[in-house]
This record gives C-alpha cells, structure tokens and sequence, in this order.
C-alpha cells in the first residue's frame, strides 16, 4: 500500500502543475482580451463628431449622458465612459453644458472634459444660413477667421454650390478657408447619405434635386410652402413649361427680390428660367436639409403657378388666368 501511495505523488504532483499552468494561460489571455478590449474602446471612433454641438442638460444621469456620447459618436463604448466617470469622478461633478470637440479625443480625455465642463472653449460659432451662396459665406468669415482667405475659399468653393452645408459650425479662430469648405462637405455627406436611395427612385440625379431644392429655399418661406412649391416646380418640369422663378436671375445679378426690374428677367442667360425651360445650371445658393426634402417629397397638386403678398402668404392657381386674378387682388 505504501508503495502505491508513494508512486501516485509525482503524478499529482503534474497534475497539479498542469492545472496552475493551465489557469495561468487563461488567466493571460484573459487579462490581455481585455487590455486589447479597453485599449480599442478607449479610442475615438472613426466619425468622432469635431465642431458638433452636443449639449448635456442638467439632470441627465451619468448613464444617459453615457448612452448619448455613444450615439453621436463621440465615444465607442457607453458602458466604459459610464465605468471611468462613476470611478475616477463624483457624478455631482459633471457639468451641464454644451460641448464642442476641437479634435478626437479618448474615453479618458472626454470623460475629464465632461468632469470641467465646456465654458472656456476655444471654437468659435460660425453660422452659414439656408440659401446663402457661397459668394456671400466669405462676408461673415472674413470677420470671424483670423487666417481666412476669401479668393482661396470662392476658387475652391464656387464650384460646390449647393454641397456648403448650411450650419452653425464650431470652429478654431484660425480656421483655413480650406478647412471651412471641408466641415461644410462633411455635414452636407452626413445629412444627404440616408436621401441617397430614395434620390434614386426620383426621375433626377442628386444634384438636379439639389439644384432645385436651391430654388425652393429662397422661393418659399415655411415648410408648408416649400413642399407645395416644390411640387408646382415639377408640375412645370413635367410639362415642359419654364420655370419662371425670379430667384435665379437674383443669383445671376447678386440683388435682392426687390432689387430685381422688369428688364432684368429679359437677359440672355442659361439661368434665366423665363427664357430657357428646364433646371439652371448649378445649384443657386446652398439649401438646407427642409427644402431638399421638400422636392423628395413634395406636395402634389394640380397647381401651375404661385405668387407671395406683401404679408407672404402663398396664393396658389391651375390656369393663367386664375393667376392673373390672384395678382390682381393680392398684389396691386
């Protein structure tokens, strides 16, 4: 019995070592899972939302404010952001604010940013409005960017009419012109890629549709009036009727509506939309996300022609005739 006893010892003996070899592998591996985890979750995410706005109302918990820093893409992981703030800080010091990222940061460093809150930052609010052309973006970004360059940004920009996003951007003082055009693709990429499938199924290319959501964000004045315009501008389309929108010839000119003579609706121009049916050639102005949902989506009616009274209320007609009338009574 002795000898038996004696003889199993070495064997569980390695039996013993192989388990804590074993546990020891998995616990290794375990514990670098999880530094790779942490390490991949602690970085930015790839569309890290730079010059948003993202305002953190006071009240939010410390996991709703987690849950919405995953949404918009400013963390990977909510659960992480939601560890790093209940352990490294006192969640009565999270800061109500609206935050604006200048570039990427980790959990770790937007978590800090979350404990100091976004009162002292040093972006600047530069806000490019619905219609504007890109002519007229260089007037207010030549007061607000200190390195701005208005005959590098019209070069580049002229040719993205319509693509300038209109927005209220966060930016760096020392923005480049370069570096506006940019934020402005990026935001216009943002909000027209879920359009893009439903742009297909429409009879025109995107930036047919861009080009006349142009027209309708400066020939309506409310959400309403834009879906009703836009589909009396296919209804012109579809019969082959010019369109005979004034906005175009105030592209052309640079003048306002009321600017605009009798005279200035005669000149030989492919943008004159009296003279020459079909779309102008670009886009006149950059219109925002409401009008461009305003065409995909327009208001159908049999309607042909529109005018707007001194008060801007829209007065509809099917026949020449009926718009004849209704310029008589609302508009002398």
């Amino acid at each position: 019995m002795e000898q038996t006893v004696t003889s199993n010892i070495p064997e569980k003996k390695r039996n013993f070592l192989q388990y804590i070899l074993f546990a020891f592998i998995i616990l290794t591996l375990f514990i670098v899972a999880i530094n790779w985890c942490i390490s991949y979750l602690r970085q930015p995410p790839d569309k890290f939302p730079v010059g948003e706005q993202i305002e953190v109302t006071s009240g939010m918990s410390i996991k709703n404010i987690s849950h919405l820093l995953q949404v918009r893409n400013v963390v990977r992981s909510n659960w992480l952001l939601n560890f790093i703030l209940l352990t490294k800080y006192n969640p009565f010091d999270i800061k109500a604010s609206t935050y604006v990222f200048s570039e990427p940061l980790d959990v770790f460093a937007v978590a800090k940013r979350l404990s100091e809150g976004d009162f002292n930052s040093n972006l600047i609010r530069f806000t490019h409005l619905e219609g504007e052309r890109a002519s007229h973006i260089v007037d207010t970004a030549e007061k607000l960017l200190v390195d701005f360059n208005k005959e590098s940004f019209l070069t580049e920009a002229t040719p993205l009419e319509g693509k300038l996003f209109p927005d209220t951007y966060f930016v760096p003082v020392n923005y480049s012109a370069h570096e506006l055009i940019v934020s402005m693709l990026k935001n216009y990429e943002k909000n027209i890629a879920p359009l893009r499938d439903k742009i297909s199924f429409s009879h025109f290319t995107e930036q047919e549709i861009i080009t006349l959501a142009s027209i309708v964000e400066r020939e309506a004045n409310s959400v309403e009036s834009m879906h009703l315009v836009a589909g009396i501008l296919l209804n012109r389309l579809d019969v082959g009727m010019p369109l005979q929108v004034d906005a175009s010839m105030e592209y052309v000119l640079d003048k306002s509506l009321k600017e605009l003579l009798p005279e200035d609706l005669e000149i030989d121009s492919p943008y004159n939309t009296y003279l020459y049916a079909g779309l102008p050639p670009t886009p006149i102005g950059n219109p925002g996300l409401s009008s461009i949902l305003a065409v995909l989506d327009s208001t159908k009616s049999k309607y042909l022609y529109y005018i707007t009274d001194e008060d801007g209320t829209f007065h509809y007609a099917t026949s020449f005739e009926e718009h004849k009338n209704n310029i008589a009574r609302y508009l002398r």
